[in-house]
């Protein structure tokens, strides 16, 4: 069976979101971001591609629990961020007038471009980057982070005679629970509050006392650490290996684009949107590489910095604020 690895579904994922928001024509623009709905639905939510164009967005797509529906099938729980860029697709201008139908496409024509996107990114081999193939990622995707495969098979909707009888171990609530627990996990390495970011060990820097570890992600992002030589040793790092490192939210600093700052991580950010308290507001972030964070800052921070939806901004945080975990 056709794989993909992290790094090759990385690629493709930033080719569509790039791909998507470039042309300047408005038919062009609404081809494009059709398309991308559809490796949306696919790249996320497993589904098959008659599911995925047959999806109606008006009564398919639950935004407030994050939940895709197959109708006579199952109920799927996504990524928050991957609702979020279906939402930002469905409201888009440009496609009011085709709601209800945003999926209707050609399945040949489909098929056409996502060949042309995998070719497109460099990949061996141009069915790499079909429907198939990334369905079978994501289900990949879930075991390799826990997710038990009889879950993982009710997830992807698989109904062979085999695969039926060992689903029967899980009832539907629970298996709804096994997945919501994984989306959590998931979502705290690429889009959460805690800010975690996954990745590997390929750089370290020790002195005395302290050292220096530069944690990559796949996107290629790096992050960098400083923690004591006691907790190098008990936490037994070594460049290569798989790690993740973690920054709570009120570390983080936000600035003006283009920001110099004496922090060890900078990063250039949009804003997704601001939720606002009576002191204070949690600000949701993505970076240019397409990972969520989320910052803490005093209400009068947001009001001075201008922050709103679409707002640029530069994302800061030490690197003494960061905690590394194996694994």
């Amino acid at each position: 069976m056709k794989h993909l690895e992290p790094e090759q579904l990385a690629r493709l994922d930033a080719y569509w979101k790039d791909w998507a928001s470039q042309p300047t024509q408005e038919k062009q623009l609404r081809v494009r971001l059709r398309l991308y709905f559809i490796y949306l639905l696919i790249r996320h939510g497993g589904l098959r591609l008659g599911e995925a164009l047959a999806l109606d967005d008006n009564r398919d797509l639950v935004f407030s629990t994050a939940t895709v529906r197959i109708r006579g099938s199952r109920d799927i729980q996504i990524q928050e961020q991957a609702m979020a860029a279906l939402l930002k697709i469905v409201e888009h201008p440009a496609l009011a007038e085709l709601h209800g139908s945003l999926a209707g496409i050609d399945p040949g024509y489909v098929r056409k471009s996502f060949y042309q996107a995998a070719s497109d990114c460099g990949l061996p081999d141009k069915t790499l980057g079909g429907p198939r193939v990334l369905r079978h990622a994501r289900g990949a995707e879930l075991m390799e982070s826990g997710v038990p495969a009889p879950i993982v098979q009710k997830f992807l909707g698989l109904q062979s005679p085999v695969q039926a009888i060992r689903l029967k171990e899980f009832q539907d609530g629970e298996a709804r629970q096994i997945i919501h627990a994984h989306l959590r996990r998931e979502t705290l390495r690429r889009s959460s509050a805690r800010n975690a970011f996954a990745g590997s060990i390929t750089r370290i820097q020790e002195s005395r006392n302290m050292a220096q570890v530069t944690l990559t992600a796949l996107s290629g992002l790096e992050v960098t650490a400083i923690i004591s030589m006691e907790s190098m040793r008990s936490l037994d790092l070594r460049r290569g290996q798989t790690a993740t490192a973690q920054v709570k939210a009120p570390w983080v600093v936000l600035s003006p684009p283009g920001t110099a700052t004496s922090c060890a991580n900078n990063f250039q950010g949009t804003v997704l949107f601001v939720r606002k308290g009576s002191l204070e507001a949690s600000v949701r972030l993505r970076l240019s590489d397409g990972t969520g964070m989320a910052a803490m800052l005093p209400l009068e921070a947001v009001d001075r910095l201008g922050l709103a939806e679409g707002a640029a901004c530069t994302v800061s945080f030490s690197a003494m604020s960061v905690v590394l975990a194996p694994g």
